[in-house]
């Protein structure tokens, strides 16, 4: 009597599982919801790093975070409601000489001549981001600041042809530090599905040249 080997033992179905559940899982890290490889043996990098004991802002709870959120808008906000975030104190301390100044196309310099990063406050709840319209200029660093105050959301920020994807947990503070090479008129949005709006959840970035933002 002839053997005809089960469909789940050739090797051609197990090839084909196979090469499908890791394409699958690649997918999943991608989207954040699965930790990359490294991840599984303790290394590589987090988008939810662990809070740093040198940095106070690490341990903002929720109600404070807001709090940081609602008064960075109040003084950068512009007539129009959007926001332009600039480095504390850039404009004394340029006419001053204290060690900082502006350099070419309007980036805020420390006193090595590295462009200094700027703090950017983003508070991600559904189903919004607040600021929700950031005027940025090019060739300067900003250092995002992000917390998620209700349920997990995502971010995608984009920038000139790329983009950063960051996902944010609920009163876990997150930051990341971006240039943008170029200027143009990009959306920041929620990666992670958080409820019947989420589709709409988005923020604008305008970023200008130089300091023309």
């Amino acid at each position: 009597m002839t053997h005809t080997p089960h469909l789940t033992t050739r090797r051609g179905f197990i090839a084909a599982a196979g090469f499908g559940g890791t394409a699958l899982y690649g997918l999943w890290v991608g989207y954040g919801a699965a930790p990359g490889p490294l991840a599984l043996f303790g290394a590589g990098h987090s988008d939810a790093p662990a809070p740093d004991a040198h940095d106070p802002q690490a341990e903002l709870t929720p109600d404070a975070f807001e709090d940081r959120v609602q008064d960075f808008v109040h003084r950068f906000g512009q007539a129009d409601g959007s926001v332009r975030p600039q480095a504390d104190g850039a404009h004394d301390t340029a006419h001053a000489g204290h060690g900082g100044h502006a350099g070419h196309g309007g980036a805020v310099q420390d006193g090595r001549g590295t462009a200094a990063p700027v703090d950017i406050w983003l508070h991600a709840a559904q189903f919004f981001f607040a600021p929700s319209h950031l005027r940025l200029q090019t060739k300067q660093p900003y250092r995002f600041r992000m917390m998620a105050t209700d349920v997990t959301h995502g971010a995608s920020i984009q920038f000139g042809r790329g983009g950063r994807m960051i996902r944010l947990r609920p009163g876990q503070l997150v930051t990341t530090t971006m240039t943008f090479p170029q200027p143009g008129a990009y959306l920041i949005t929620c990666t992670s599905y958080c409820g019947t709006a989420h589709d709409a959840m988005q923020a604008r970035l305008s970023v200008a040249e130089g300091g023309a933002a």
